[in-house]
């Protein structure tokens, strides 16, 4: 009886072990560090895979695989993935922290501005999808601006793939983007769409615009005129969108606060 007593608890006892490091694996699976939040400005929140509810961030928090980050009006945040990369949340955007695919850190971005900085020739890749494309860069600094139509890429140094998605929104296309420093590269999915988003947002601008209401008048035909214009003339129509290639806009950048302040966090983060 002693015997079958002590071969009982010993079967218990490895059962018991085995289930715990099955456990401790599971949890450990599906709680895979993604970085730190190291600035959160604002308000900057944070959601776990399993809930829907939203939690402030704290300085230096931990956030995983599988989270999104969500940050409000005139907020912003800093996240670094490891020592060489480090990506940047800007005002009114959803981030969400995919699991790795092939081995690679990647991100989604539903709407608004992110900035990457990844040290060339170290870590894994970054791999950021929006709703028009996928960009995959190693060793590069970059920002990118969506909406749920259309996708922009200025490359401030070495180079990012982007590879639109097909009609499905789904499936990518068998051909990709090189975009070099100095360019700035955008996809669009809705070519007309994209035109009256831009019309809405000129009409919006000018009416801002301390005028008297006739010259208002007359400049607001003529800039939408010149606009149309423009807008014809700087895309090409690529098989399930348009797209455009240009210089960056080096007098818009020294002006946005959004651009100047990735410069700055750069530089601090170099030394």
């Amino acid at each position: 009886m002693e015997i079958l007593y002590q071969q009982w608890r010993k079967s218990s006892i490895s059962i018991f072990i085995l289930f715990y490091f099955v456990f401790i694996h599971q949890l450990n699976s599906e709680n895979i560090p993604f970085g730190k939040v190291t600035l959160p400005l604002g308000k900057v929140l944070v959601s776990s895979a399993e809930k829907e509810e939203w939690q402030k961030v704290k300085f230096n928090q931990q956030v995983y695989k599988d989270e999104k980050i969500k940050t409000l009006n005139k907020s912003r945040c800093e996240v670094k993935i490891d020592r060489t990369q480090i990506v940047r949340i800007g005002e009114n955007a959803i981030v969400h922290l995919k699991v790795p695919t092939n081995g690679d850190n990647s991100i989604s971005i539903e709407s608004g501005h992110a900035w990457l900085n990844a040290k060339p020739g170290q870590g894994k890749k970054v791999r950021v999808r929006t709703p028009t494309a996928v960009a995959a860069i190693r060793g590069t600094i970059y920002r990118v601006d969506c909406t749920d139509n259309h996708s922009t890429y200025n490359v401030y140094d070495g180079s990012v793939e982007v590879i639109p998605f097909k009609d499905d929104g789904v499936t990518l296309e068998d051909t990709s983007f090189s975009v070099s420093k100095g360019e700035s590269f955008t996809f669009i999915s809705d070519f007309e769409k994209y035109k009256k988003e831009q019309e809405d947002a000129q009409k919006k601008y000018q009416k801002n615009q301390k005028f008297d209401f006739a010259q208002y008048m007359k400049q607001q035909t003529e800039g939408l005129d010149d606009f149309k214009a423009d807008q014809l003339k700087g895309f090409e129509e690529f098989k399930s969108g348009h797209f455009s290639r240009k210089k960056i806009d080096t007098d818009t950048d020294t002006q946005s606060d959004w651009v100047q302040w990735n410069l700055d966090r750069d530089r601090l983060n170099s030394k």
